[in-house]
């Protein structure tokens, strides 16, 4: 967590500087109102984000998560993420607290990637503006030229990348500043 505030910090620092010289010492002002006007807009959908991602860490098992969407789950929990993630309405604000509190609660790396990348690809509250401004021709287009790369990223993500979860794990834990392990 803190190498990315500090990253944070230094990428702010650098654009406040390429601003002032820019446009001058106003646009700091315009860009902190920017700020607090996204930050107005997020903040309730965040604090929902967290307590749902929470929730399923505190309600849903172990054993559940584990049975639907763990290891002995296999190609059906990779499947079961992709549904999730075409299914759940928002955006990463929302998602991305899922994906994190599914890891968490046990769920395997492919099943997780599936969700994200489904969450991205297929996003079913999303097809009806993609149809209002794209047309339904280049939706259909786009939703079958996508449609097996969640599960393709989900296979290979429990192919190569099963043996690190546990770090992931910890990384998650270290990122929320839960350093002990559930």
């Amino acid at each position: 967590m803190k190498k990315t505030v500090i990253i944070m910090s230094v990428v702010t620092i650098l654009l406040v500087i390429i601003g002032i010289f820019r446009q001058g010492p106003e646009i700091i002002l315009q860009g902190l109102m920017a700020g607090g006007k996204m930050l107005i807009e997020v903040v309730p959908l965040l604090m929902a984000a967290f307590v749902l991602a929470g929730m399923i860490q505190a309600v849903v098992s172990k054993e559940t998560i584990n049975k639907w969407l763990g290891k002995e789950a296999g190609i059906k929990g990779i499947m079961l993420g992709g549904v999730a993630g075409a299914l759940l309405p928002g955006g990463p604000y929302l998602f991305y607290p899922i994906a994190a509190s599914f890891l968490l609660s046990g769920a395997e790396i492919g099943t997780t990637l599936t969700f994200v990348v489904a969450k991205n690809l297929w996003s079913v509250s999303r097809l009806p503006l993609e149809v209002a401004l794209l047309g339904p021709r280049v939706t259909i287009i786009r939703f079958i030229v996508t449609l097996i790369f969640p599960i393709i990223v989900g296979v290979l993500g429990n192919i190569f990348f099963s043996g690190y979860v546990d770090k992931v794990r910890d990384q998650i834990r270290e990122i929320q500043g839960k350093g002990e392990k559930t």
